[in-house]
């Protein structure tokens, strides 16, 4: 693994400093929405080099690698001094996306609001667009209310990510990767990136919560200045399979008001909802693998090259049956990857599955963060 330290300078770098045998408890991380996302570590250095990181080291460039694979790049932030120690936090270049507000009106779908966006407030991100994929309809406006306008990209992309597609056809995420070069994807799990065994894990926890059941939705917005509610979409499937045979049951979500959205944008906004959470799915609570990992074809990795975004087998976590080899989001045996958090010191990997929890402490959580 090495690790190289560059000047500000994006477009024509200075010659790095390498730090790969000055750095001590060094920990990564990945996540969607996101892309590469937080590094923290120490840095063995005498008073006088101590001093030059604490004065003149704020925004460079640092990249972490593992031979051709880039495995971390990002911009240093947060430098702390103290006697003999330099203590450093870089974040991924999605942190550009908190430089500058956006303040221009748009009305369009969220890969082309997104385009103009980083095109005109994040000048540290690549202008190659290449990756960022259509997402088709529905069209959000920035009169949908206060909140939709005059805040950073990174806001508008989260928010907007929220009404999926018009054809409801799952999650979809935005990242920095490589080079800083853009990336919008929907969530696709027909492939597996990443393959491993029960016995891999240095330890995981997996359950099933009854409470993150949502089969029935509607949505709530304004249409004229008139609070309105979307008509109520069921999963009568799931709804029966939960059910007994006198009676289906139903668990019903209104989302909140979404402000002066058109009525195609509110029903997206439900349907996604229902269609990520009709199902129990399975939850890996604690989910941290050793240092080892087999790519699709069982050749051997370290774990440190899984980011997010990537789908994970386990294999033998559950009895053998018919669809074994199927390759679907189960989260039984098989995982899509939102965050990742490596630790170089003991060779261990956490990893956050898309599962994510619909329950109130969970939302107060991510809120605070």
């Amino acid at each position: 693994m090495d690790i190289k330290l560059y000047d500000r300078n994006l477009t024509t770098p200075a010659p790095p400093d390498d730090l790969t045998d000055k750095v001590q408890n060094l920990k990564f991380s990945t996540k969607l929405h996101g892309g590469f996302y937080l590094c923290t570590f120490n840095l063995k250095a005498d008073l006088p080099e101590a001093w030059e990181w604490f004065t003149g080291k704020a925004f460079c460039r640092l990249v972490i690698s593992d031979a051709t694979r880039t495995l971390w790049e990002g911009r240093i932030e947060d430098i702390g001094l103290s006697e003999g120690a330099v203590t450093v936090t870089a974040y991924g270049y999605y942190a550009n996306l908190s430089d500058i507000p956006y303040n221009t009106a748009y009305n369009d779908n969220f890969d082309v609001v997104l385009k103009a966006v980083l095109t005109a407030c994040c000048t540290q991100i690549s202008a190659d667009q290449s990756n960022i994929d259509a997402t088709g309809g529905p069209a959000i406006t920035s009169g949908a209310d206060s909140e939709y306008l005059d805040i950073y990209p990174k806001e508008i992309v989260e928010k907007l990510a929220k009404f999926s597609d018009d054809t409801y056809s799952g999650k979809w995420f935005f990242a920095v990767w490589e080079d800083r070069v853009p990336y919008l994807k929907r969530r696709v799990t027909t492939a597996i990136d990443w393959q491993t065994a029960p016995c891999d894990f240095a330890r995981f926890k997996l359950v099933h919560r009854g409470a993150e059941l949502w089969n029935s939705c509607y949505a709530v917005y304004d249409a004229g200045g008139v609070v309105t509610r979307t008509a109520t979409t069921n999963d009568t499937d799931s709804q029966t399979k939960y059910g007994s045979s006198a009676a289906s049951f139903t668990r019903r979500k209104v989302i909140p008001q979404l402000g002066s959205v058109a009525a195609a944008t509110a029903q997206a906004a439900r349907d996604h909802w229902l269609e990520e959470y009709h199902e129990i799915w399975g939850r890996m609570e604690d989910m941290v693998l050793g240092p080892n990992v087999q790519d699709a074809n069982g050749v051997p990795y370290p774990s440190s090259r899984v980011r997010a975004g990537d789908v994970l087998r386990v294999r033998d976590l559950v009895p053998a049956s018919a669809d074994l080899d199927a390759i679907a989001r189960d989260a039984l045996r098989t995982f899509y990857i939102v965050e990742t958090s490596y630790d170089a010191e003991r060779g261990e990997l956490r990893i956050t599955p898309d599962l994510e929890s619909a329950s109130l402490d969970a939302i107060l959580a991510k809120k605070v963060k």
